[in-house]
């Protein structure tokens, strides 16, 4: 069985939830903003997703899941609702490596193989193909 269901989400103009500082919440922030999302604090009550980079995030957390706000917690995946996969962007496509927030390191070397592996170009050959939908279904 799965551990997780890996889905991809739509955040353009969605406002997402970014607690805590240091590197770990600049790099969310950072994910959020490549991905369409809105940075926003812990007081949005539009936000339905959360990312927490704290040192001590449980009250945060705790306050979060009561307004049914689904969490990601940085190195706590014992309190994370979803997980954060290790990403391969080739836009459009998208790789996500995930060990379940089990080793973050193995993810990482996992990513790094499938970058050495897919070109650069992977994008403009999958939009091109795209475009051609059409005329290769005949």
């Amino acid at each position: 069985m799965m551990h997780s269901l890996p889905i991809f989400v739509r955040l353009a103009g969605q406002p997402v939830i970014v607690l805590g500082e240091g590197d770990a919440a600049a790099a969310k922030r950072r994910l959020v903003e490549r991905a369409g999302g809105v940075v926003v604090g812990a007081d949005d009550r539009e936000a339905r997703l959360a990312l927490v980079a704290m040192d001590d995030p449980e009250g945060a957390v705790l306050r979060l899941k009561a307004r049914d706000v689904l969490v990601n917690v940085a190195d706590r995946p014992e309190l994370c609702d979803f997980t954060l996969p290790s990403i391969v962007d080739r836009d459009p496509v998208l790789i996500a490596v995930s060990t379940g927030g089990a080793s973050a390191g193995l993810a990482k070397a996992l990513r790094l193989r499938f970058e050495a592996l897919l070109p650069a170009s992977l994008g403009k050959l999958t939009l091109a193909l795209g475009g051609a939908r059409a005329a290769l279904r005949v």
